[in-house]
């Protein structure tokens, strides 16, 4: 074999297991798609309405939004919206709103609550962080608008040291009774998000640690730990690649200085 198919092949078997990491990471969370070599930012303290006694002295109150999305004639304008301490984001599709006679926009409002205001979620689920509550009313007449696609919430939740488990998002139309949607949940940066039919209120709701905790994005573990083998393989092939490539240029060297001195 000439060592440019040695280094080819080496080179293959490197492109090879940063792709299966990307896979492995898109796998875990579609939130998880980005490039592997970004590194995590170290997390922001968390924000909350009734911080932990341990928290008070040095919690900061999250922040609310509001904020006017556009109307046009086949409804409303594609938004993104984010409160300040980035905690809240919703993602809004074009047409989330229908259009309305007179009205030029709709304000869209995310409000922080503390969870002991609102009914608990069924056992074994329990609000982890704030709840919020999302509402949307026509500008100018203040009618309440009432969401026409699908749209998506991603909430940050806080790192407890004794959070172990899966991730929910739940959603409620009135703060009295939960249900879970499907989540795409991602501890690593402590984020959540799911899809929403009607605005209300929403939390991030814990779960018990177990393979089988439903209303998680993050994939069965028997796929994860496949995928991890797999890259232990390739990782073992390219750097066994890469030194025999290395000893066979090292041979071939030594063998010109040989001939170069008889």
């Amino acid at each position: 074999m000439s060592t440019r198919t040695r280094a080819l092949g080496a080179g293959v078997a490197l492109a090879a297991v940063y792709a299966a990491g990307a896979l492995l990471s898109g796998h875990l969370s579609p939130l998880a798609r980005r490039p592997l070599l970004d590194g995590l930012a170290p997390p922001t303290a968390y924000r909350w309405v009734e911080p932990p006694p341990e928290l008070a002295a040095t919690n900061k109150e999250p922040t609310p939004l509001s904020q006017t999305v556009g109307l046009k004639n086949k409804g409303s304008e594609t938004a993104v919206l984010t409160t300040d301490d980035a905690q809240v984001t919703l993602i809004l599709p074009q047409g989330a709103f229908e259009a309305a006679e007179g009205q030029r926009g709709v304000e869209v409002t995310i409000e922080p609550v503390g969870p002991s205001t609102l009914s608990a979620p069924n056992a074994p689920l329990h609000v982890i962080g704030n709840a919020y509550r999302l509402g949307a009313t026509y500008a100018p007449s203040g009618a309440k608008a009432k969401l026409q696609a699908l749209s998506t919430v991603v909430l940050v939740y806080p790192l407890l040291a004794n959070d172990h488990g899966a991730h929910t998002v739940i959603r409620s139309r009135d703060g009295a009774a939960w249900e879970p949607v499907k989540t795409d949940d991602l501890p690593s940066i402590q984020q959540a998000g799911g899809d929403l039919t009607e605005l209300g209120y929403v939390a991030v709701a814990g779960q018990p640690a177990s393979p089988k905790a439903g209303g998680s994005g993050t994939g069965s573990s028997a796929t994860t730990i496949a995928i991890v083998a797999g890259l232990v393989v390739l990782a073992a092939v390219a750097a066994f690649l890469l030194r025999r490539n290395a000893s066979r240029s090292s041979d071939a060297r030594d063998g010109r200085k040989s001939s170069k001195r008889r």
